[in-house]
């Protein structure tokens, strides 16, 4: 039995805004149009200065 990825969409919010990211992975925010990096691990946005994630320590990319 394989597992399939949870279907479930997370809401995601801009960490300078506050503002929900309509589009999971947008390059930027619409609200504000700040460049956002993800989290490879939870897939949270997070500021462009984090070296870290700050909820998993995972790595970060930019999209």
């Amino acid at each position: 039995m394989s597992q399939q990825p949870e279907a479930k969409e997370r809401k995601r919010s801009c960490p300078y805004c506050e503002e929900q990211i309509l589009t999971a992975g947008f390059p930027y925010c619409q609200p504000c149009g700040v460049t956002l990096r993800y989290c490879v691990s939870c897939q949270i946005a997070v500021e462009r200065e984090a070296e870290v994630c700050p909820q998993c320590g995972g790595e970060l990319e930019w999209n």
